[in-house]
């Protein structure tokens, strides 16, 4: 009786339909980047490095325990020494770096939020390329099926005499033409999810299946520019990381030139030496005779110029983000008022109507190819538009350094 549980158990797991992979929205693929794509580990690592180094660089040196016996073997009593050194940050070195350590906790935060960040819209853009070429490839897919009929519809004609053998040839062309560029497209669509696929993380791209966007979020309203340049410059990871970044720096040129005295060791111990229990304590100098840490200082002194001529850099490149950003917004918006993905569905009821226009005798064959052709250019032009007022809306977002979509 198990084993037959078991095989009908076998079998109904194998009948039993596999439930449909819900389509990849935009949200969807950007909430993917974030969570299972490289940008996560990569994130997590850029921190761990950062304040990795900064706590290397900060911690207290350990106390240093020796026990040692001298004499032994020897015709004299044996000495037993036990002595704890006891380093003391006299200077102040250490805990410059300490403070140091503070601004370099909010520079790996803000690093790896860019690093995630920098992916999520990659993501995004990614997602949007992806879409166009699928809508493409779909497009050229029934265009190709409209010339293939076509040309059988013309082949007829031509053998039955209806119709001039130079017609079917070229209605023939047009749709060796069509599959050409549906080929093309099946390959530029391949290439496009491959890229999103990589970026979150799928290794088979064939798998991924675009849900339709929803248009009406790109039309949201553009901030005024002295808004965006003040949001851009508090929220935008990569100016806090440049922020946070300089005074590290500085923190640690001062921790360097403390250190051109050295810190001071205390040392105290037992000794045992010929019957009699002493006590020994001492202290341990390093005098700068032949190094000043002058390296080290004339480093700390670069990094903090290079810091700090990141963080201008970084402010300069926001600012210029955002005005950038801005002015391409407002450019699409006038340019694209009134396109809507209705249009796709227009132009495919224009090619429908041209075919049978044709097939009834009530257009030419030079007419209808080039209603076909239109259509083509048409659906083409308005995907491309709807996509690219889309990345101008994401690099507005990107330039603010607000998440490539709403999230609610």
């Amino acid at each position: 009786m198990p084993r037959i549980r078991l095989l009908l158990l076998v079998l109904l797991s194998a009948a039993a339909p596999v439930p449909a992979q819900e389509p990849l929205t935009l949200a969807g693929a950007v909430q993917r980047a974030a969570r299972v794509g490289p940008a996560a580990q990569a994130a997590a690592g850029t921190r761990a490095v950062i304040v990795g180094r900064a706590r290397a660089d900060a911690q207290f040196a350990n106390p240093m325990l020796e026990l040692r016996r001298e004499n032994q073997g020897a015709p004299i009593p044996y000495d037993d020494f036990i002595t704890l050194t006891l380093p003391v940050s006299v200077t102040g070195r250490r805990f410059a770096l300490r403070d140091a350590l503070a601004a370099a906790r909010a520079r790996g935060a803000a690093d790896s939020l860019a690093v995630l960040r920098t992916a999520e819209h990659a993501a995004a853009r990614a997602w949007w390329e992806a879409w166009v070429a699928t809508e493409q490839l779909e497009g050229a897919r029934r265009q190709a099926q409209r010339f293939a009929e076509l040309a059988r519809f013309d082949s007829l004609r031509a053998a039955e005499g209806a119709a001039a053998a130079a017609a079917a040839l070229r209605t023939r062309l047009e749709a060796d033409r069509a599959a050409y560029a549906a080929a093309t497209s099946e390959a530029q669509a391949a290439r496009a999810l491959g890229t999103l696929a990589s970026l979150l993380g799928d290794e088979d791209a064939s798998a991924l299946v675009l849900a339709s966007p929803d248009l009406g979020d790109v039309a949201a309203e553009i901030p005024d520019d002295s808004t965006a340049l003040r949001v851009a410059l508090a929220a935008r990871p990569d100016v806090v990381a440049a922020r946070a970044g300089a005074p590290e720096a500085a923190r640690r040129r001062a921790a360097e030139r403390r250190n051109v005295l050295p810190d001071v060791g205390l040392s105290g111990g037992y000794k045992g030496t010929a019957g009699y229990s002493t006590a020994q304590f001492g202290v341990i100098l390093t005098p700068p005779l032949l190094n000043a840490n002058g390296g080290a200082r004339e480093r700390s002194l670069g990094e903090w110029l290079l810091a700090d001529a990141d963080r201008r850099a970084t402010e300069l490149r926001a600012r210029a983000d955002v005005r950038s950003a801005l002015v391409a917004a407002r450019a699409m918006d006038a340019a694209l008022a009134g396109l809507d993905a209705a249009r796709l569905t227009r132009a495919d009821e224009v090619a429908a109507a041209a075919e049978a226009a044709y097939r009834e005798g009530a257009a030419t064959l030079t007419e209808t190819l080039e209603a076909l052709r239109a259509v083509t250019d048409l659906r083409k032009a308005t995907l491309r538009a709807l996509a690219d007022r889309a990345l101008v809306r994401l690099d507005l977002r990107r330039a603010l350094g607000a998440h490539p979509v709403e999230m609610n």
